[in-house]
């Protein structure tokens, strides 16, 4: 099909509305805005899904969406100096991402638009990536993602391999009695990682995150701690539950989907089962949970439980950012972690709420002037993000 086909562009629009898109045809939708040559047909895209869309109502009415789509494409065309393309990329990739994939909503504050700078671009930071270190039981330390696949140590019986695809695994010799030392796999601010365990279980770490767990498994339980953010695939073994500990607290299951959010900067730990069931237990109480469901452990250790969207909870995983009525400070503890930059608030934090998924293989620019459409007086400066009234 012609790239400058109009219904190219309209089924572009569409596959990157409902997150389907491959990083080939975000990057051909990416390029079309920056060209500037097809101004109509990327707003009627954008009017057709922010408009049509069901998944959350716009926060503005018809007619100031429609001149507010309008009026990205018009600042574009109407500056003619060297700052134009740069506009249009940021005012048009900005609303792409706020309205077409993300649906982002904002309440609680007037809307603003403020002006680009050059202080506001002048330096990008990229995304994060599969970045982390593996601490051997006598403390050797590998880089994982600077180590080409194939054997990368052995640990007592164990043998600690990279896959093609990144994936370490540890694989344990059954003719040899079995010895453990525990490792520990951390990823840094900025980095993300998958790891198999002993017994085949799977886990991915977020950013800024660890996971402590023996070499082998003993034969009575599996136990692991973590720190952070994990997502779990734990493989059935009725003989053994997999406990994961965090934050003073513990979850067990026998063979299930979860993930466990237990960043130390989080007022909240949170647990929300995928799949199966998982018992959750602090000093001061215990959870069942059923798919679908979250445990929130409180400062004082007390535990609530509700129904959640498991897409919030684990969007992460698949490569997205996900808010639900999140505060500006919300979203700026996750684009610190996953982009490794500091945040500097210079005054009063503004009230915004954002709801949304943005996709997190963006550079931290094009968030920034997202979040300048959306009213927040927000830069880039010195690897940091600078927030002011």
């Amino acid at each position: 099909m012609n790239e400058d086909d109009p219904q190219r562009l309209q089924a572009l629009f569409d596959r990157y509305y409902a997150g389907q898109a491959t990083p080939a045809e975000q990057e051909e939708l990416m390029r079309h805005i920056r060209a500037g040559q097809h101004d109509q047909a990327i707003e009627e895209g954008m009017k057709r899904n922010w408009l049509q869309s069901a998944d959350a109502p716009p926060f503005f009415d018809a007619a100031r969406s429609r001149h507010m789509l309008g009026s990205i494409l018009a600042s574009g065309r109407q500056r003619r100096h060297w700052t134009m393309r740069i506009w249009v990329r940021y005012a048009a990739v900005a609303a792409v991402l706020a309205v077409v994939a993300g649906m982002w909503v904002m309440r609680r504050g007037t809307f603003g638009n403020l002006p680009e700078t050059k202080a506001t671009i002048a330096r990008d930071v990229a995304p994060g990536g599969n970045k982390a270190l593996l601490t051997l039981a006598d403390g050797k330390g590998i880089e994982l993602d600077r180590v080409g696949s194939g054997l990368v140590a052995r640990e007592g019986n164990t043998e600690i391999t990279k896959q093609e695809d990144g994936l370490v695994v540890y694989n344990s010799r059954p003719s040899a009695p079995a010895v453990a030392g525990f490792n520990k796999v951390s990823t840094p601010r900025g980095g993300q990682y998958k790891v198999q365990l002993p017994d085949g279980s799977k886990v991915w770490l977020n950013a800024s995150s660890s996971i402590r767990f023996p070499s082998v498994f003993p034969a009575s339980e599996r136990r692991v701690a973590i720190t952070g953010e994990a997502y779990f695939e734990v493989t059935k073994d009725r003989a053994r539950p997999f406990t994961v500990s965090f934050n003073g607290s513990e979850v067990q299951v026998l063979g299930t989907r979860f993930n466990v959010m237990a960043y130390a900067d989080e007022r909240v730990s949170k647990t929300t089962l995928v799949e199966g069931s998982v018992s959750v237990r602090s000093k001061s109480g215990k959870a069942l949970l059923r798919p679908g469901q979250q445990a929130s452990l409180l400062p004082g250790g007390d535990i609530q439980t509700a129904f959640k969207p498991v897409e919030e909870a684990v969007a992460w995983k698949e490569g997205m950012f996900y808010f639900k009525n999140a505060g500006v400070r919300d979203v700026m503890r996750q684009l610190s972690r996953w982009y490794d930059v500091e945040v500097t608030y210079r005054g009063e934090v503004p009230v915004r709420e954002f709801t949304g998924r943005v996709s997190r293989q963006v550079n931290l620019s094009e968030l920034v002037g997202m979040l300048r459409y959306a009213g927040v007086n927000c830069r880039l400066e010195n690897n940091a993000i600078v927030i002011e009234p």
